[in-house]
């Protein structure tokens, strides 16, 4: 698996992993495709546009959209990497959310998605990864806990669910 960066070339299987998500999952906000609110190409210049501050609205930070593409190219999931953390999403969101297509899950995609992720996390510029996940969401947990997250505390989200929060660690290395 690896990871590619959004540009306005969908990547075979963009629309069905879209679909897949819908509306959004366990915190994992869905996209204005799945809704009908946006046409593929125009969610695909949000996403390109989504490192330009300029382009944001202000209570917006900067983020990196990546497609996970299988070993056939087929894109099974994504990550959205937030390049630093305002108060919000210091508070709920953190630094990276991920997500695998259902059919492809408990086959070690979301563990090396996540670790790829916090490279790309890394090279930006920062020390440490906060990840924010459903406080029932145990194979996510899992996930992040083989990636190297750490606990420190519960939180409970406007919607009422309650959800951790993890720090991981960025060291140098692979």
């Amino acid at each position: 698996m690896r990871l590619e960066i959004a540009s306005l070339n969908a990547p075979r299987g963009l629309a069905e992993l879209l679909l897949d998500l819908g509306a959004g999952e366990n915190g994992f906000g869905g996209t204005p495709v799945a809704t009908g609110e946006l046409p593929l190409p125009a969610y695909l210049q949000r996403c390109v546009e989504g490192t330009d501050v300029t382009k944001l609205r202000p209570d917006h930070v900067p983020q990196t959209v990546f497609w996970a593409l299988d070993e056939a190219e087929e894109t099974i999931g994504m990550a959205r990497v937030r390049h630093y953390l305002n108060d919000n999403l210091r508070e709920h969101g953190g630094h990276i959310g991920y997500y695998i297509r259902h059919d492809k899950r408990g086959q070690g995609y979301g563990k090396e998605l996540l670790r790829q992720a916090l490279v790309e996390l890394r090279k930006i510029g920062e020390k440490r990864a906060l990840l924010t996940v459903d406080s029932d969401n145990i194979a996510s947990i899992k996930v992040i806990q083989a990636n190297g997250g750490v606990f420190e505390s519960e939180g409970h989200s406007a919607e009422g669910r309650n959800f951790g929060r993890f720090w991981i660690e960025l060291t140098e290395g692979p």
